[in-house]
């Protein structure tokens, strides 16, 4: 480890500017961060809410519609196509 210079007592104005416009980049990103942060817990907490809607929307149109397939082009109904689901095999190893 070395021994550091005890010659000089102050900074030089150079390197406080160095210091200081350091410090200020950091606080700034740091605010920026903390900034980002709660626009993405806003964000999260609004999904939330969109999901809730969705969830009693399509609950109100299941049950006027039945399970169907909606067109988002112009709204069209179709049946929604059943899954044929094969039993399922063992096998040995």
């Amino acid at each position: 480890m070395a021994k550091a210079k005890s010659k000089a007592k102050k900074l030089t104005s150079k390197e406080l500017e160095d210091v200081k416009e350091l410090q200020s980049e950091i606080n700034n990103l740091l605010m920026n961060i903390g900034n980002a942060e709660l626009v993405k817990n806003q964000l999260v907490n609004k999904h939330v809410v969109k999901q809730g809607e969705w969830q009693v929307l399509t609950s109100t149109l299941e049950e006027k519609y039945g399970q169907v397939n909606i067109s988002l082009e112009d709204g069209s109904l179709s049946p929604m196509k059943e899954e044929v689901k094969e039993p399922k095999t063992l096998t040995k190893v």
